[in-house]
């Protein structure tokens, strides 16, 4: 993870803005507009420039108090679509839900109205009795349910493509898959009509940091530090990313952040780490993620100086799956490095610190203009800011590969200016020992055309074909039944395998005056208290749990 267990010769987050310095005048963008950006960035992820929904209804319905103490019904919407073009064949569409109030499908049916697009009649607002009342909202759900489904039949096929307009976008996609604070299933005055066992994912008590034990801090770096902590009732092992709000706040980190936990929530992968549960407090944000007992590949790297050929191959070819599945998701990666490869107990790779990832973006040279990344391994179109697309990630695979099998990233040097002259131009050099096979897919992942790269037209499938694996066995390396060529936990988990973490880390204090946990406890409940509401209005819908979580499977037994 970049900013928690930084590379040594990495470039810190100070330097980071001195390097925007050096490639381009920096312009400041205002957190409306860094909103709307994601706004628009999750809307071509759930649905991309094309799609066409294929499932579309209501199926529950729940109630929020507001903050005035008003009970108010929400709708959860699920939608599922179909699939485009640019969607791997196997790809899945995943379907995800929403929730929005009646008054919200009103202003919709407002905001269509005026511009011709046919809009079906709205069910009409409840004037007389209560609109809680159990027999009213199972009709109000149908037909809002058939309101939807009309909506989006009628004017699929039209010159007005429903699924184009912002608002549509925007009603469909916004908050998506995330379970809105404080929601109930039942109303409070019609609880006993409730049906006995009927059980909710917003329901019963939220995980907190009182329900896992620290053990060990296993990295540290600006924004706050990762932790080996052991869940209390189910005694599992994970890793726990906690982030400082106010360090993330005031290096403009927050969007970044936001992303991080919305990919997690939505990627499961046996080569990128799980997310399992995330929550916060008035001062931190926590991410609890696969233990990764075999630490960093950059770790080990750093101690063998380099890789075997066989070695790197495997490693490779299992993140080359990894980059895959999420370039199906729509996701770029944009921040592979030898920190952000993780190795599991067994040797299994997983990829790791999704905090520059950029959704929607399915096409391979364009999508975004940012400039994100470690300098070391900036691909030329990010550098020059030409705009990039997924082809960016196979470009970092490309610099990842020569350094597993040198020691070093292909044209590293500490001096900035020369090091972004020979990214744009420089020619590439090989030590005699690298192989033909290995030269050329290095070559071809390093061209800085985006649009001839090696993955740049097929994706993962120019790669799999490519002569350096010839000898892999695809399906096996998904399935995990491929033998890792290192196991980094020889002696098992008798000691946490903190032998594969620097022990700068592990030798930290797991409660220290930085953390907030030694100040006078009056003086901090004061501080929480003012502090809360601004928090929690920064990182909104942040708290989630796997839906195969132990509180999870208890909600669903």
């Amino acid at each position: 993870m970049a900013e928690i267990m930084p590379q040594t010769n990495e470039i810190t987050d100070a330097n980071e803005t001195e390097v925007e310095e050096e490639i381009r005048a920096g312009t400041s963008t205002s957190a409306e507009d860094l909103a709307k950006e994601e706004e628009r960035a999750l809307a071509d992820f759930l649905l991309p420039s094309g799609a066409s929904l294929v499932s579309i209804k209501i199926t529950d319905h729940a109630f929020i108090r507001s903050q005035q103490g008003k009970l108010y019904t929400v709708y959860k919407i699920e939608s599922q679509r179909g699939k485009v073009s640019g969607d791997a064949a196997s790809a899945q569409c995943t379907p995800w839900f929403v929730y929005r109030r009646y008054q919200q499908f009103r202003a919709l049916n407002d905001t269509l109205r005026p511009k011709g697009y046919q809009v079906p009649i709205l069910p009409p607002k409840k004037l007389i009795g209560s609109s809680c009342e159990p027999e009213f909202l199972t009709k109000r759900k149908l037909d809002l349910s058939n309101w939807l489904e009309q909506l989006v039949r009628q004017t699929q096929s039209s010159p007005h493509k429903i699924l184009e307009n912002e608002e549509v976008r925007r009603f469909l996609t916004l908050d998506a898959d995330e379970i809105p604070a404080g929601l109930m299933k039942h109303h409070p005055d019609f609880q006993k009509s409730a049906t006995k066992g009927d059980t909710f994912k917003g329901d019963g008590p939220k995980t907190t940091l009182k329900d896992f034990e620290l053990i060990k801090v296993i990295g540290k770096g600006s924004f706050g530090k990762v932790m080996l902590v052991r869940k209390k009732d189910s005694r599992s092992l994970y890793a726990m990313k906690v982030l400082n709000k106010g360090n993330v706040v005031k290096r403009k980190q927050v969007e970044h952040t936001r992303t991080e936990r919305r990919v997690l929530g939505r990627t499961k992968h046996p080569f990128i780490v799980t997310l399992h549960y995330a929550f916060q407090d008035p001062e931190k944000l926590y991410f609890v993620l696969d233990y990764c007992a075999g630490g960093e590949l950059f770790f080990h790297l750093t101690r063998q100086k380099k890789l075997t050929e066989h070695m790197a191959r495997f490693y490779t070819a299992e993140i080359t799956l990894a980059l895959d599945h999420l370039h199906t998701l729509g996701v770029v990666y944009r921040d592979l490095k030898p920190e952000n490869i993780l190795l599991d107990e067994q040797g299994h790779i997983k990829l790791a610190d999704f905090g520059l990832a950029k959704e929607g973006i399915r096409e391979t040279t364009e999508g975004t203009n940012s400039l994100c990344g470690t300098p070391e391994y900036l691909p030329p179109e990010i550098l020059d800011r030409r705009g990039h697309g997924t082809a960016v990630d196979w470009w970092n695979l490309g610099m990842v590969l020569y350094e597993m099998l040198t020691g070093l990233p292909p044209w590293y040097t500490s001096d900035r200016k020369k090091l972004f002259d020979r990214l744009r131009s420089a020619r590439l050099q090989f030590p005699p020992y690298v192989s033909g096979n290995a030269k050329s897919i290095i070559q071809g992942l390093l061209m800085r055309n985006p649009a001839h790269r090696l993955g740049g037209r097929n994706g993962a499938e120019d790669l799999k074909g490519h002569s350096f694996f010839e000898s892999m066995n695809w399906e096996k390396l998904l399935e995990r039944k491929v033998s890792p060529p290192f196991n980094p936990c020889q002696k098992g988990l008798s000691n946490y395998g903190l032998g594969n973490f620097e022990s700068e880390f592990t030798k930290l204090p797991l409660e220290s005056n930085e953390d907030g946990r030694n100040l006078d406890k009056e003086a901090k409940a004061r501080r929480d208290k003012k502090r809360e509401l601004a928090s929690q209005a920064e990182f909104p819908d942040f708290t989630f749990e796997a839906d195969d979580s132990p509180m999870q499977r208890a909600a669903k037994d």
